[in-house]
Parts: C-alpha cells; structure tokens; sequence
C-alpha cells in the first residue's frame, strides 16, 4: 500500500529517512539516494498490489541506485525465503546484513530477523511484536509481524494482527488478501469469503481481487466459478497465470462430466 512519505536530509548522516505525516510514526526507510528511494516506493507498490514480477524488477532497480540499500535488499530477500528460493535468498539477506548504512531501530529489529533466519531459526515474531510496539501507527509493522507469524505457522495469530492492521491502514485492501488466505489455513470459509469480497471492493481494477477469490472458489472444489474469476484477472492483465484458469476447467470437467463455457476473451 502506497504511502505518502516525505524524504528529508539529514545533514548529519547525510542519509535519506521518511518523515512522519500527521504526527503518527512510521517505520523509517533509510538510504543515500533520493533516487532509490523513490524508486523503492513504486516497488513496495507494485508488491502490494501483487505485481510481482514488476516488484522485484523495481526493487532491483533501487539497489542499482544505491547497492547497500538495507530495505530494498530486505524485501528481496524475505520473498525469495517465501519462494524456498535459497541462493538468491541468502544473496539478498546477506547483503541487507552487511549494508554499512546506519540503519534505523525498524531496520534493525529486520536485520535481527534475517540474520536469524539466515542461520535456519525461523522463531522470528517476537522482533515483529517489537516493530509494532514501536510503531503502531504504521501498517508497515503489522505487515512484518504477519508475514513472520506466518513462517512459523502461527495462523491464528496472523489473523489477529492482520484484523489491527485493517483498522488503521490508509489502504486496507492487500490486508484483506492476506486475511482472506489466513482464514482458509484454519478452516473459516465463511470468514474468508468476507474478506476476498472486501478485497474485491476495496479495488476492483486490481487483476488479483479476481484471482484471490478463484483461489477461494478453487479450496471449495467450485471450479466453474474459479475459472471464470481466474479468466477475469487473466483479461485485466495477461501476466497472470491463465494456466490456473485452464486448471480449473480441467477439474470442473472431470468432476462434472461435461465441458465448462468458455469465456470469450
């Protein structure tokens, strides 16, 4: 989710922080380069919104800009371990752990996570407890607290910081996508039907609303309806996947006996 941060200098570092709008406190992004910063922003975007592959081009185009970039390296690197990507992994996380910046106490409290998890210890949402103690004002640190619940398989807890997390974003909608998946690890359908829907409303131009909610339907074993949604965000954006689409017809014809209307594109 984009937020309107404004870069300020710091004559004494000469580093680049975000500033605090409307007095709450954010998480501060540092680097040396106004250019990656901004840079960084349409990356951090484009993840939200689930253009991944645009995200990660965009992130890499920030550390063309400034290479010891702790942020930019951070996320990079935290989606490769969700990728089970290992090298490319340990090459980003090993980078962020090694920026000579003076990093901000968010960004150390995330350089403590990496380097836990570079080592094989996944037990980090006790430094995401700590970000949201420090900042909870700021979505951002829910986000983390989320996605390291999340490694550790903590579903229930995710749920509960995902639900703070919608109540004081600025743009709850990647919120509501997180939340719609956490439901469904614990079983609540009802529960995650809510949330996709909310996803869907909160920004119906977004390809993945559709694709999020064909996941949905998919878990339900209603494969015409995922089929028809994964077509949807397959005609808003071709760099989503029409094999999930074609997936689903598959499943909806050998359990059905009989062929799915084709939605024309």
């Amino acid at each position: 989710m984009k937020r309107l941060l404004i870069a300020i200098i710091l004559i004494s570092t000469g580093l680049i922080v975000n500033s605090q709008p409307d007095r709450k406190k954010l998480m501060p992004v540092t680097t040396d380069s106004k250019t990656a910063l901004n840079i960084y922003k349409e990356a951090k975007k484009y993840y939200d919104d689930v253009f991944l592959d645009k995200a990660l081009e965009t992130f890499k185009k920030a550390l063309i800009q400034d290479p010891g970039f702790f942020m930019a390296n951070y996320q990079l690197a935290f989606y490769y371990l969700l990728n089970r990507e290992a090298d490319d992994f340990y090459k980003y996380a090993e980078a962020a752990i090694s920026s000579k910046d003076k990093l901000s106490n968010a960004e150390e409290i995330l350089k403590q996570a990496l380097t836990r998890l570079i080592n094989g210890n996944s037990e980090v949402s006790d430094l995401g407890k700590k970000l949201v103690e420090l900042y909870p004002d700021d979505p951002e640190s829910y986000n983390n607290l989320a996605s390291f619940q999340s490694l550790e398989g903590d579903n229930e807890g995710m749920i509960e910081t995902l639900l703070k997390a919608v109540e004081i974003a600025p743009d709850p909608a990647p919120f509501y996508n997180q939340l719609g998946y956490a439901y469904l690890a614990v079983e609540q359908s009802d529960k995650a039907e809510k949330a996709f829907d909310r996803y869907i409303e909160l920004a119906p131009k977004n390809p993945n609303v559709y694709d999020s909610k064909g996941d949905y339907y998919m878990y339900l074993k209603k494969y015409d309806k995922a089929y028809e949604l994964y077509m949807k965000a397959y005609s808003l954006d071709p760099s989503f996947s029409r094999e999930k689409a074609d997936a689903a017809q598959k499943l909806f014809e050998r359990t059905e006996g009989r062929k799915i209307e084709i939605i024309p594109m």
